[in-house]
């Protein structure tokens, strides 16, 4: 519950009204190990979901074997959420659990059907909603930029520095893998191309962090 509490989904919702809330929408907790979906390309949406615990990425996965990751969720986020009022009737990408996750499910009929008593909490639910879809919409936005660069370099850069914190410290929450398959490249590609800037004295990579050493340089090259 305290997890529940502190998401931007019940962002000024007391505990009680949340217990009331979970109840009357008939929401349910469901478990997931690493490397299983949520749901898949091609299924029906009914739900909205809300990461507990664990990490997932949703993404595209191609017959060719491809997996191009759109973005990653993290624990307190919604996902699921651009189906919720679009009249799109079939997942296009797919949520796969990247750890073991916890989830909360809610079905989307509480969005569209608000109770008897009007519940103001219920109100401040769908005010929160609104908020996070434009969140997320900015994500993809960000996601659209670094995609349609040129350069792999370019790429490398506009995603930096987005990530790093005011020290110049970007914290991997995927693995290298995982961080191709988001800028849309090859692993080795990326590994090679970041050790090259690393000589050249633009960053500094570890396992799981890189450093920005030249973010006026890593700006020019967004330019």
């Amino acid at each position: 519950m305290k997890k529940l509490y502190e998401a931007k989904l019940f962002k000024d919702i007391t505990k009680e009204e949340l217990e009331r809330m979970l109840h009357c929408s008939k929401a349910q907790i469901k478990e997931k190990k690493a490397g299983e979906y949520l749901f898949e390309q091609g299924q029906k949406p009914s739900k909205l979901f809300l990461l507990i615990q664990g990490q997932i990425h949703i993404c595209k996965d191609f017959s060719s074997g491809k997996r191009d990751v759109l973005y990653l969720v993290d624990e307190g986020n919604v996902f699921g959420e651009m189906f919720l009022f679009g009249s799109k009737d079939k997942y296009w990408y797919d949520a796969v659990a990247v750890s073991d996750v916890t989830v909360l499910e809610l079905p989307w009929e509480f969005f569209y059907h608000f109770c008897s008593n009007a519940c103001d909490h219920h109100k401040q639910l769908t005010q929160n909603m609104l908020e996070i879809l434009s969140e997320n919409n900015f994500t993809i936005t960000r996601k659209l930029h670094i995609v349609t660069t040129s350069s792999l370099r370019e790429r490398i850069a506009i995603w930096l520095l987005d990530a790093i914190d005011s020290r110049g410290v970007a914290e991997l929450k995927m693995n290298r893998e995982q961080l191709a398959d988001f800028l849309g490249v090859a692993r080795p590609s990326l590994s090679r191309e970041l050790m090259r800037m690393q000589k050249e004295g633009l960053l500094k990579v570890s396992k799981k962090v890189i450093v920005v050493k030249d973010k006026a340089a890593m700006e020019q090259l967004c330019l």
